[in-house]
């Protein structure tokens, strides 16, 4: 049993109950047919009779007491399917799936009404790693996404005027770590409109893509764009991972002529594309360079 299974009964289930269902030849209709039982392969053609329906909805509530006709899918967390299963990693959503990282420049978190206090003075790196559904509204106006887990202690320290100090960090995520991208992208879906949405990420094309994928984005948080000529040119500039971005740079080139995007930002992509190199974040901060909100798409 995993989710694509159960999903395919569900489906099945649902459809016309009362009558036969004619389905084609797959390898996960064949699995279900297999296992269970019932239905038949004509014409190379799956079979399952008014009969054979009831019968999969019967098992599949003995087995795991959920009843496929209702349930379209295998619960979201792991801790509800362990209710019904032996193996709660069949839930729809894996732990890592539902945890944001969240930081402050304040050292304040503004959700659900009440303010959680990080105490950054005694512990720079400190952070708040929690469950987004628990979460059911942000106090803050800001909501900075953040691409490197590295950067995410630094909003204490670096001082960068030109957003709002109580600014929610976001960290973007990855498969590493406990946050990871999806996570990410489903709390600014429910939370991003009508906030102030940044992407700080890399100068490179694959940061720049993330700043284009992110729900609401209005910035791009970077080197301020009179220096952007000379950063990628030093030598703390790296052209081996420009090099590795191919699928980033395809994205970004198929935009460069969009009238939908803001002129700086287009022009953007064209110096990094003309100098095939890319300055990342933790270089912006060690050398202190100045930073500045770069609109995403034209007014």
């Amino acid at each position: 049993m995993d989710r694509k299974f159960y999903r395919w009964i569900s489906h099945l289930v649902r459809d016309k109950p009362d009558q036969a269902t004619i389905r084609p030849f797959t390898v996960t209709g064949q699995q279900v047919q297999t296992r269970f039982g019932c239905g038949f392969i004509r014409n190379n053609r799956l079979i399952f009779s008014a009969e054979d329906k009831r019968q999969l909805r019967r098992r599949l509530m003995d087995e795991i007491g959920l009843d496929p006709f209702v349930t379209e899918q295998l619960p979201e967390s792991r801790l509800e399917m362990a209710q019904y299963h032996s193996n709660e990693k069949l839930a729809n959503r894996p732990v890592s799936g539902d945890q944001v990282f969240l930081n402050s420049a304040d050292g304040v978190i503004r959700l659900n009404g009440r303010e959680i206090h990080l105490h950054p003075e005694s512990l720079t790196s400190a952070a708040l790693l929690c469950l987004s559904s628990s979460i059911r509204s942000v106090e803050h106006r800001t909501i900075v996404i953040v691409e490197n887990l590295s950067i995410m202690p630094l909003c204490h320290s670096w001082q960068i005027p030109c957003i709002d100090r109580q600014a929610l960090w976001l960290y973007r995520g990855d498969y590493k770590t406990g946050a990871q991208a999806k996570a990410c992208h489903d709390f600014i879906e429910r939370f991003g409109p009508n906030k102030t949405i940044i992407v700080f990420s890399d100068m490179d094309p694959k940061g720049l893509e993330i700043a284009l994928t992110i729900p609401f984005a209005e910035y791009w948080l970077g080197p301020s764009r009179n220096m952007w000529q000379h950063l990628l040119n030093s030598k703390y500039a790296s052209q081996i991972g420009y090099d590795t971005q191919s699928q980033a740079i395809a994205y970004l080139l198929g935009l460069l002529d969009s009238t939908l995007l803001s002129a700086t930002f287009r022009n953007l992509i064209s110096v990094l594309c003309d100098t095939r190199s890319s300055f990342r974040q933790e270089h912006t901060y060690s050398h202190s360079v100045t930073l500045e909100l770069i609109p995403i798409r034209a007014k």
